[in-house]
């Protein structure tokens, strides 16, 4: 089935979940750490003292984090995990936006005196290597420092010809916008806690959508999957006796305007069914389907009150596959 990709976004949560869903949910969904401790890691540490070019032990950096990430700022940045004040008064921050496949790790120095950040470093990231081994390099880092903390960056995919512009890494243009999502974040915190301003939200994941290749196996099954690692399995039998929805929408394609009558049942539902702690357990979904149809949802979406669906008939007609039999 093809669909004009360009819909209104109030609609594109159902279609996402139909053209993305049908017959096989091939989704890999990452994993939110548990409950992570106020203090730097071992690897964090390595990476701020490697930008400001100190040996601080742990107990050096002050934890801000609390007093700075209020209940409204934690929504507008919520990349941004941990802060720390310097004993020579710099602030040191630590983002884990979501790029391609996952979070990134980074650290974040900014001069607390000119507020000019004094570089970057990339702490962990799960990302495919061959698209980002050039992530870590100083040459792409080092544009990162030096950026007035006032304004947010934004990404060009050539030359940068102003100070808030960050040449992309060719073949990786989603690593590079979660990472420079993650670097707006600390911007963002510290402009309204330490400036005294008024910051735009920022996106903490890339939104995505990818279509190429050809797709997983049809077996008519939803396979819930981390790392590689199948973590349980539904039936499409089983999906259909769940609680089902039906949704009319009008679909604008090259080809004109078609009105379908969806039916299927909440993505949360599916999840649910195969492992209700997966809800909670993880951060977002990032589904696969029949056609290789890739994209990001948070679980914030999944969870959210009629927000994702996974739809499996249109028009009282089950969707097809591949094939063009039904599903």
């Amino acid at each position: 089935m093809t669909t004009d990709r360009r819909v209104p976004g109030r609609i594109k949560k159902v279609l996402l979940a139909f053209v993305i869903l049908v017959v096989v949910f091939a989704g890999v969904i990452f994993f939110l750490n548990g409950r992570e401790s106020p203090e730097p890691s071992e690897a964090e540490l390595s990476a701020l003292n490697d930008i400001f070019g100190t040996s601080y032990t742990v107990e050096d950096y002050t934890i801000i984090t609390e007093e700075l990430m209020t209940k409204e700022r934690q929504d507008k940045f919520k990349a941004v995990k941990k802060i720390f004040l310097t004993p020579s008064g710099d602030y040191g921050f630590i983002s884990k936006p979501i790029a391609y496949n996952g979070p990134v790790t980074l650290a974040l120095a900014i001069d607390g005196k000119t507020g000019l950040t004094l570089g970057l470093r990339i702490v962990e990231h799960m990302e495919t290597e061959h698209y980002v081994r050039d992530m870590s390099n100083s040459w792409f880092t080092d544009r990162f420092a030096g950026k007035t903390a006032e304004n947010y960056l934004k990404t060009v995919k050539l030359d940068s010809r102003s100070d808030d512009e960050v040449v992309l890494i060719t073949g990786a243009t989603v690593t590079t916008d979660g990472i420079v999502n993650g670097v707006n974040a600390c911007m963002g915190v510290y402009q309204e806690a330490l400036l005294g301003g008024e910051a735009e939200p920022v996106p903490y994941m890339v939104r995505f959508e990818r279509e190429e290749g050809d797709g997983p196996e049809e077996t008519g099954t939803v396979a819930i999957r981390a790392y590689g690692v199948v973590l349980g399995e539904i039936s499409l039998e089983e999906i259909r006796n769940m609680p089902s929805v039906k949704r009319t929408l009008s679909i604008n394609s090259t080809a004109g305007t078609t009105s379908h009558s969806f039916r299927g049942t909440l993505l949360s539902n599916v999840i649910a069914a195969v492992d209700p702690e997966l809800l909670t357990k993880y951060e977002m979904v990032q589904p696969v389907g029949v056609d290789d149809y890739l994209s990001n949802i948070s679980m914030d979406e999944v969870l959210a009150e009629n927000a994702v669906y996974l739809m499996y008939e249109d028009n009282g007609e089950p969707l097809t596959k591949k094939d063009g039999e039904p599903g």
